[in-house]
């Protein structure tokens, strides 16, 4: 008896279906995946070489049939990226490194930078390396290195860009500085310290603290940076101002302790700067 019963009329009679009633077009047979040498060792040989030849990164045929071919695909050479790249044909490259449009050349892009600027800009270019520095640029080298400074000069004074660069004037010259990274009472004694006149630079500041704080002035003030003035200096500096007629103005006055300050007569009293001088020293001794 059948599985789901007696078979009715009209179903087809059951037939089973052996290997050799298959079409060769479907048989195992036509396909290489599952073709077999006759041979054990060979076949396992050819399965050898097969997965030695993966493992390589040679070249071999999906199936070799023949011994011949197997030996040929043992014997293939492997697959070099730097003989391939060596066996392709020699083409000139159209642009260097520095002329390529995709790769900008920063050398190439700072030197056309520096070519399309005017010397006046350039100018005020050094000026400000040298204030990021903490040091003038004073006028008499740039003019013995430019003959047409003055001219350039002008011009930079009239561009829009170089309006932070300033100047400050001594006795012996004229000194350049961008106010921008350098003060301008830092320029002023800058230019003090650079023209080594220690009665003027002394004179000058007493007079500019009396007026802009407004504070006397004790002498250890120019013993620290940037004067960097010794006493045995400082002293000679105040025998120069007693007996210089343009100095006159500048006294001193010791506060309670005995330390010496000095003003300007004429824009500080004696009272009041020794008042000051004496709330000066009682600060410095909370400390």
């Amino acid at each position: 008896m059948s599985l789901f019963g007696r078979r009715k009329p009209g179903f087809s009679k059951e037939v089973e279906l052996r290997p050799e009633d298959i079409s060769d077009e479907f048989s195992d047979r036509n396909d290489p995946a599952m073709a077999r040498n006759s041979n054990p060792k060979e076949e396992k040989a050819e399965m050898a070489a097969r997965a030695q030849a993966v493992m390589d990164g040679t070249a071999v045929s999906a199936a070799p049939a023949a011994s011949g071919e197997r030996q040929a695909a043992q014997s293939a050479e492997k697959v070099d990226l730097f003989d391939y790249m060596d066996s392709l044909p020699e083409v000139e490259d159209p642009f260097t490194p520095s002329e390529d449009p995709m790769v900008p050349d920063p050398e190439a892009e700072a030197e056309k930078e520096q070519q399309e600027r005017k010397p006046a800009e350039l100018l005020a270019q050094y000026i400000r390396h040298r204030s990021m520095a903490a040091q003038l640029t004073p006028k008499k080298p740039l003019a013995e290195e430019e003959p047409q400074l003055e001219e350039m000069l002008a011009e930079m004074r009239a561009m829009e860009s170089c309006q932070d660069i300033a100047s400050v004037t001594g006795k012996k010259d004229e000194y350049f500085y961008s106010n921008e990274v350098m003060a301008n009472n830092y320029a002023m004694i800058a230019m003090l310290v650079l023209e080594k006149d220690l009665a003027t630079t002394v004179a000058h500041m007493v007079r500019f603290n009396c007026k802009t704080y407004p504070s006397p002035t004790p002498l250890y003030y120019f013993m620290r940076s940037p004067y960097d003035y010794t006493k045995p200096q400082l002293d000679q500096a105040l025998r120069v101002i007693q007996s210089r007629e343009d100095t006159q103005d500048i006294k001193t006055v010791e506060s309670f302790n005995g330390v010496l300050y000095m003003y300007a007569e004429g824009i500080m009293s004696r009272k009041y700067a020794k008042a000051l001088a004496d709330d000066g020293e009682a600060d410095e001794g909370d400390f």
